[in-house]
């Protein structure tokens, strides 16, 4: 009996094993998505892998560079199958600039998103990271006009994410392409002149090059390089008015859907000052370096540049979410820097981020007090997530209202293939921010006839836009026949 229990187990397991092999084997046989091999500088799948209920597939994006060149990039999709089977077609989580790692992507995916993301190679690589005002910028555009042309997503649901410079990111990518359902920018640069003016400002106090347990403003330090990549491109002279076109600030009037932004009074990588005044917390002078700074007001940069967030968006337009720390939160210490593991065993519980529903942009502040010298984008330990958000704009209904008449002329205007203003690089060339000319007018047929589809509400106030529009390559007036055939 003892032998037949043995070789029962013995059996189980290698079913389950064989079990495993089938059902990842199965799903990298039948890709969901498929190359585009019908289409000049279409998209390459080259990898797809089963993980259970999920498709992971890595594809080769060409894209034209910030220099006007030929490049290309990776992207990753993480495909919930079960949810594709009920629903044929799936909201997209769009990940802007930092990789996403799957287990992180699988947050989402599990809830119905397909997630995307950029992947990195080493320098020597394919597709080593850049910074986000250079070609980091037109890759993830690059993969969201791919998104937008994969049959299973739903193009009317798509939300943009980020963090830091993906928090830039993600706002200027929903300035830049249509329709967004729903922007999430944790930490975001929104003034790029104050930013690294303040960078400038600490770069010879900041310990740049040495080991945390000696640099007196360790993680600061370890980000000021980020200024010199984007100087690569763009002028040193912070005065220049290239850093504010180049800032969220400057299109505001670009940004239509509903957004979330998070940001921390301790931040000492973005400061909370180019967001904020009223909320600017003060922090111990003898703490820091002598000659640390981040006044806003004092620091030198760009007269265009010299307003808050606050300043810029309608009073009625947006409701700030002021935090108080968690509980079981703590300050990040030095120590915890070089050695995770010195952190408290009790840590904050994940709680969800409160938003509104009823203004365009729900402001989260979190209320943490001064900086201190070791922080990062927190000086103290937080854990939150925007799941309610993200849940409810996962099937809410798009408003006609995100087509404004500035955001359909900018549309208009990529699909003649003109950008929206001309920055210039250090070579004296033009910024390139657009793709290739067919993918761009693709990208923009896609978004209007998508949008015309979703009621006749939608179809009517397009129609009232374009005719209120400066900007006609359709003629006198567009409907969703004349896009449809423009399409094929």
């Amino acid at each position: 009996m003892k032998r037949f229990i043995l070789f029962s187990k013995f059996v189980f397991a290698q079913f389950i094993l064989l079990v495993f092999i089938f059902t990842h084997t199965a799903c990298a046989v039948e890709p969901i998505i498929n190359s585009e091999t019908q289409l000049e500088h279409g998209v390459e799948v080259v990898s797809v892998k089963g993980d259970w209920n999920y498709q992971i597939i890595t594809a080769r994006v060409p894209y034209i560079g910030i220099e006007g060149d030929n490049k290309t990039g990776l992207a990753r999709l993480v495909v919930p199958v079960r949810q594709l089977k009920e629903n044929n077609k799936l909201p997209a989580f769009c990940h802007v600039h930092y990789e996403k790692d799957i287990g992180g992507a699988k947050k989402w995916a599990k809830n119905g998103w397909l997630v995307s993301t950029a992947v990195y190679t080493p320098a020597d690589g394919e597709s080593p990271i850049d910074a986000a005002l250079g070609n980091g910028y037109n890759l993830a555009r690059a993969i969201i006009q791919w998104i937008k042309r994969i049959p299973i997503v739903d193009k009317t649901h798509i939300l943009i994410d980020g963090g830091s410079q993906g928090g830039y990111m993600a706002l200027a990518m929903s300035a830049d392409l249509f329709p967004v359902i729903a922007t999430h920018a944790d930490v975001p640069v929104v003034n790029w002149a104050y930013n690294f003016a303040y960078f400038e400002a600490n770069r010879g106090i900041a310990g740049v090059g040495k080991p945390i347990d000696q640099s007196p403003m360790p993680v600061l330090a370890s980000v000021i390089g980020l200024a010199d990549m984007c100087y690569k491109y763009f002028p040193k002279d912070l005065n220049h008015e290239c850093w504010h076109y180049l800032s969220p600030i400057s299109y505001l009037n670009l940004i239509t859907n509903p957004v979330m932004i998070t940001c921390a009074t301790g931040d000492m990588l973005v400061p909370i000052e180019q967001m904020t005044q009223k909320y600017v917390r003060e922090y111990d002078t003898q703490q820091f370096p002598e000659g640390f700074t981040r006044d806003f007001k004092n620091l030198p940069f760009c007269s265009l540049s010299k307003k808050v967030f606050e300043e810029l968006i309608p009073e009625d337009n947006y409701e700030i979410f002021l935090l108080q720390p968690q509980k079981n939160s703590f300050e990040i210490t030095r120590e915890m820097l070089i050695n995770n593991k010195l952190k408290p065993k009790a840590r904050p519980e994940t709680a969800d981020k409160p938003w509104s529903k009823t203004k365009q942009w729900s402001l989260v502040y979190l209320d943490e007090g001064g900086p201190s010298p070791v922080a990062g984008h927190t000086k103290l330990e937080w854990a939150l997530s925007p799941d309610s958000f993200t849940e409810y704009y996962k099937t809410a209904s798009l408003s006609p209202s995100v087509l404004t008449v500035d955001k359909l002329e900018h549309l208009l205007r990529r699909y003649n293939g003109e950008m929206e203003r001309q920055i210039l690089l250090n070579n004296g060339n033009p910024a390139q921010r657009l793709n290739y000319p067919q993918l761009e007018q693709l990208d923009v047929l896609i978004s209007l006839s998508e949008f015309a589809r979703i009621s006749e509400e939608h179809k009517k106030h397009l129609e009232e836009t374009y005719e209120q529009s400066s900007i006609k390559p359709f003629g006198s007036s567009i409907n969703e026949y004349l896009l449809k055939k423009a399409t094929i």
